[in-house]
């Protein structure tokens, strides 16, 4: 066990430097349902794990429903901008993020499938909110669509210099879920470049016009990806993929109702888009009534966020793959995160487009000796970060034993040290740090077989 430790900790000091910055989510507002226990939870698990300052959290109280009215949405609407501009968040704010409890599919009756239904008015309340602050802010649900002025840049995303605010949400089936998700993603998520693997699919048989349009979309994508070294598959029959490991990134679009699992085994950071062409799109179980596949499904088998729409929309306006998969898990030392990626590869708001997950997610292929998964722990994380006077670590195990919790200096000396009973479900533990200086350490567990797995852990004043 030690020999294994001593090779994580050979190179510590190459990750601090790659790696030393803490991503700083003070410019993240997260959007609360008071009336929603599990929006509640939700919101206060990503407050901690992410050290977003209290005043960001935004309380409002709204229908719980998943989808509203116009009238509804106003509400919501009016609420989320007076809570910014009384708090004097308008010029600090460049993401919002909502919350499982919070309404998202805005219905009005063109919105219907009856026989003289159209997607023209159909929207979501994070594209609409995207616009909150906007000049175009009179626009919201004024109109089918806008174009995006950010769609297709290539700098890093300031809300003063697009006027737009970029929107995710943090949604599953249930509240473990959605703490998994976040558990999976966040800024700095390693991935194996050489095993890890990006998968376009066709589900489904079509006329050759339409198949010629959906492959002139992604093959783009895929030589971009290869030409960077990544592995790529291209489905094309009518089948679904499953049983693939270390799944990167994976786009999905199909016409009729696709049941059962993917069984997928997913990386930290993932990314997967489902073009659902079915009768719903909910993240309840019980509200899923045909059984088909979703991004909510994908989210409880691992995937580290996920994009799809929630009504069925041309495929003029699908994200564009070519654009999304040559910023989001570029090899670059400032990396665009996932919703600079999204959203540049995002034709228009006002719109039905719905992202899912930590904006500030980054997939990086360096360091993978000290953050690469061991496969004895799942979902490792620690908040908050940076810390004070505690952290709190929590983990799934595969199986009960004894754990080691260490954290040591710059320098690979062991400051702290606590063995732990573990379960084989979900764990959690505080650990005291009153008594550490201020500065840069590593954070880590450990089984008694050797197998670890480590994390960059701040300590302030």
């Amino acid at each position: 066990m030690e020999k294994k430790i001593i090779g994580l900790l050979s190179a510590f000091l190459f990750y601090l430097v790659s790696f030393g910055q803490i991503a700083n989510y003070g410019d993240v507002g997260v959007i609360v349902n008071d009336n929603s226990p599990v929006s509640i939870e939700i919101g206060e698990y990503f407050r901690q794990s992410r050290n977003i300052p209290d005043q960001n959290i935004i309380h409002i109280q709204t229908v719980t429903e998943e989808a509203i009215d116009t009238t509804e949405f106003r509400n919501i609407q009016y609420q989320i901008k007076n809570y910014i501009l009384n708090q004097g968040l308008e010029n600090t704010l460049n993401y919002l993020v909502t919350t499982k409890g919070v309404p998202f599919d805005i219905q009005v009756d063109s919105c219907l499938l009856h026989p003289n239904f159209t997607l023209s008015k159909c929207s979501c309340v994070e594209s609409e909110l995207a616009l909150l602050l906007s000049a175009d802010s009179t626009k919201i649900l004024k109109k089918s669509s806008i174009v995006n002025q950010y769609y297709g840049d290539t700098i890093h995303f300031n809300r003063t210099d697009y006027d737009i605010l970029l929107v995710s949400r943090l949604d599953g089936y249930s509240k473990e879920d959605v703490f998994n998700l976040i558990d999976r993603s966040g800024p700095g998520s390693y991935v194996n470049k050489q095993e890890g693997q990006f998968i376009f699919d066709i589900s489904y048989l079509m006329d050759t016009l339409v198949f010629n349009l959906l492959t002139g979309m992604m093959t783009p994508a895929i030589d971009s990806l290869n030409a960077n070294g990544w592995n790529t598959l291209f489905h094309t029959d009518s089948l679904m993929p499953v049983n693939e490991e270390k799944v990167i990134g994976f786009v999905s679009i199909f016409q009729h109702i696709i049941q059962g699992d993917l069984n997928f085994t997913w990386e930290k950071g993932s990314f997967a888009e489902l073009i659902v062409s079915g009768p719903e799109y909910t993240f309840y179980d019980s509200l899923n009534i045909s059984g088909n596949i979703l991004n909510a499904d994908l989210i409880k088998e691992g995937v580290g966020s996920a994009s799809g729409y929630v009504h069925p929309l041309f495929v003029s306006q699908l994200t564009d793959y070519t654009i999304f998969f040559t910023r989001y898990p570029a090899t670059r030392n400032d990396p665009f995160n996932l919703a600079e990626s999204y959203y540049m590869a995002t034709k228009n708001l006002s719109w039905m487009s719905l992202l899912i997950g930590d904006p500030k997610t980054t997939i990086t292929t360096e360091g993978g000796s000290l953050i690469n998964e061991s496969g004895r722990f799942l979902g490792f994380n620690v908040f908050p970060n940076p810390a004070s006077d505690r952290v709190v670590i929590t983990f799934s195990g595969k199986q009960n034993g004894r754990v080691t919790i260490s954290i040591r200096d710059q320098f690979g000396k062991i400051v702290k040290q606590e063995i732990v009973q573990a379960n084989s479900n979900r764990n959690e533990f505080i650990v005291k740090t009153e008594n550490l200086r201020a500065g840069l350490y590593l954070i880590g567990i450990s089984d008694e077989s050797g197998n670890a797995e480590f994390k960059k852990l701040m300590i302030k004043q």
